[in-house]
């Protein structure tokens, strides 16, 4: 598994962490989608398709790694991050990581507080969370402040 970003021009690939990946304007897919169901509606659908592949991305990180400490995964997820260009995340952990874990994103490829924007940048890391803390985990008190391009949220135990 490389730890770049990998373009494999002859198959027309984009590869991170291993993973196939598409680049796309994140933002305006998010708005779209908005647009089109209303903005509650948005976040749920993307909140279910970026929870899931969080999951799904953590798990087999983890399997690959086994020795890996959460902290080491963790790193290697929010680099996945930066080579995906979703901005650059920081996640900071607590005493006990089970009740509070921070995220933020400089720069962020998606900037709102609310839809589908929303639940594409912090969804993914409450799936991912899930996975690697065997809890049930949520994004709560998402804020984007403008003036400093940064996007953060706590990811949770849900209650």
């Amino acid at each position: 598994m490389s730890e770049d970003a990998v373009w494999v021009k002859e198959k027309g690939e984009l590869r991170i962490l291993g993973q196939r990946h598409t680049a796309i304007d994140a933002q305006t897919l998010c708005d779209h989608l908005d647009s089109l169901t209303g903005a509650q509606v948005a976040e749920v659908i993307m909140h279910n398709l970026e929870f899931r592949l969080g999951k799904l991305d953590a798990a087999r990180l983890k399997a690959e790694k086994p020795q890996a400490t959460v902290r080491e995964l963790l790193d290697d997820l929010a680099k996945a991050d930066c080579l995906s260009g979703l901005g650059i995340t920081t996640v900071t952990l607590h005493e006990n990581p089970q009740t509070s874990i921070d995220i933020e994103i400089a720069n962020p490829s998606v900037k709102a507080n609310a839809g589908a924007a929303k639940a594409f940048a912090f969804s993914w890391w409450a799936g991912a969370l899930t996975a690697l803390l065997d809890s049930e985990m949520e994004a709560k008190n998402v804020f984007y402040d403008e003036k400093m391009n940064l996007i953060r949220s706590q990811i949770t135990r849900r209650q």
